[in-house]
């Protein structure tokens, strides 16, 4: 499902206007970004946690060539799900 599918079966489901969930989900997106940005973890219970995780700087090996580079380290983001959300996506 893509973001546009999404935002249609929200707005369904929500019998709000596709506009106003593009808007919604556009926001949402926004403050998710600029919380993780601050270093902060956000935390939706039952569903899961994303948290800011820092890469070190390492050597690395290029897999095409070998040749030695570096990596110079940088913030990802990690995701932990909810015990809710793995009990419900592997209900049988």
């Amino acid at each position: 499902m893509n973001k546009t599918e999404f935002i249609n079966e929200l707005a369904k489901r929500t019998d709000r206007p596709v506009t106003e969930m593009y808007k919604f989900v556009n926001d949402f997106f926004t403050l998710t970004t600029e919380i993780l940005a601050r270093e902060e973890d956000i935390l939706f219970l039952g569903f899961g946690r994303f948290s800011p995780r820092k890469q070190n700087a390492r050597p690395v090996r290029n897999p095409k060539t070998g040749a030695p580079a570096m990596f110079y380290g940088r913030t990802t983001v990690g995701f932990k799900s909810g015990k809710d959300l793995l009990k419900t996506i592997n209900r049988k």
